[in-house]
């Protein structure tokens, strides 16, 4: 299976003259990806690739001179997965981001735009990157205690993170490309460009996001079994979750001929099961019971669009250190125009199809450990990430 990862870049430039004060401005940054299992539980196909992505028969570009983490701190006075950066303003422009990304079940395949280094899987998931992963968290620790009058001259600098395989030093955002967006027929793309989203400029590219993928040998973390009462007429099933990470928004759907049913769970916690009679999730409405509610459980209520102005209040944010990373997901939720993508490209293969289909959203947590992500920016700007990997279970085979 491929792990598709996509990154869009979403910023509307108005920021006043001066912050409050002096305050860092918010990026909010909305990641979103889809792992394909097949019948068997193991990684399926997924659509093609624009040929204009980076593999790793290309390698990477060496020069990191202008890399994000060396920038100065602040001294008082961050068929397809998709990224995307916000803000309603900012005292940079253009803003810079820097993006390295792991993949702990398999090894980076395609990228987008190209990449300053490319790390193996085998070194990347090693003995010696995870040593000098401890290494680096507790320089950082240092450097969060250190406050923002005590890091210049004082610190060692932080090496770089050989557990992420595929890594950006610098990437401009933009409300205009810098260069000419390579022309393509994929029309996943195609919607993409049309967001309001920033434009990701590096190295003479330029483009609404930056994608990354990977190989995975994960399998599906689910089991499907017959329950006590199973019968005839009275198909009882039990889900399993063989996980260690809760699952959540779970649907198992099942279209036979003209007929359709569809289960829903909010949730199955990590080692626990959800129990149902096909027969009693018969449905009438299919798009609500499939679309309307994936679509209800992904968009923020209380952002269904990229904010166009921001007020700090009791938020303001000060002495932000470049050299330190936002790594941790702070909820699931996307913009609409996000989700609506999402449904627009995966919503036949996800509810579509004929037979048992199984989708479910992965925990964010879950993310974080299989495609670890870190996210610099200077000292500006904040990023508040939102991740949302779905996946999806083809061919389901009843038991």
């Amino acid at each position: 299976m491929r792990r598709l990862l996509l990154a869009l870049l979403l910023v509307p430039f108005a920021a006043p003259a001066h912050a409050e004060s002096w305050c860092a401005y918010p990026l909010w940054v909305h990641e979103w990806g889809v792992h394909v299992f097949a019948a068997d539980g193991k990684p399926a196909a997924v659509e093609e690739l624009p040929d204009y992505f980076h593999t790793p028969a290309g390698g990477a570009r060496s020069d990191a001179q202008k890399a994000v983490r060396n920038l100065p701190a602040d001294s008082g006075v961050r068929a397809l997965p998709v990224l995307h950066f916000y803000s309603s303003g900012s005292l940079s422009s253009p803003i810079p981001v820097a993006v390295e990304v792991g993949f702990t079940h398999g090894a980076a395949s395609a990228w987008y735009p190209a990449v300053d280094r490319l790390r193996p899987a085998d070194e990347a998931n090693g003995p010696e990157a995870a040593a000098m992963r401890a290494k680096i968290e507790k320089l950082r620790a240092a450097r969060k205690a250190a406050g923002p009058f005590g890091r210049d001259g004082e610190l060692a600098p932080i090496p770089l993170d050989t557990t992420r395989q595929l890594a950006w030093d610098r990437i401009d955002l933009t409300p205009k490309p810098v260069r000419t967006p390579a022309s393509t027929g994929e029309d996943w793309v195609q919607l993409a460009r049309k967001f309001s989203a920033l434009w990701a400029n590096s190295d003479g590219e330029s483009e609404r996001f930056v994608f990354y993928e990977a190989g995975t040998d994960e399998r599906v973390p689910l089991m499907l079994v017959r329950g006590d009462t199973f019968g005839k007429g009275r198909r009882h099933y039990v889900l399993h979750n063989t996980s260690g990470h809760a699952v959540h928004d779970v649907f198992v759907v099942t279209r036979e001929k003209a007929k359709s049913y569809v289960f829903y769970a909010p949730a199955i916690p990590a080692g626990k099961s959800a129990g149902f009679l096909i027969e009693d999730h018969l449905v009438k409405d299919v798009e609500d019971a499939t679309v309307g509610r994936l679509r209800r459980a992904l968009v923020d209520p209380a952002a269904t669009e990229a904010p166009k102005d921001y007020r700090w209040g009791d938020g303001c944010v000060m002495g932000r250190d470049p050299a330190l990373p936002f790594e941790e997901a702070a909820s699931h939720k996307l913009f609409a125009s996000e989700v609506d993508l999402i449904l627009e490209v995966w919503g036949a293969r996800f509810f579509e199809q004929q037979g048992t289909t199984i989708v479910y959203r992965e925990d964010t947590e879950a993310l974080d450990a299989a495609m670890p992500l870190s996210i610099y920016t200077d000292m500006y700007n904040f990023v508040v990430l939102h991740r949302a990997g779905l996946a999806v279970w083809e061919h389901v085979k009843l038991p």
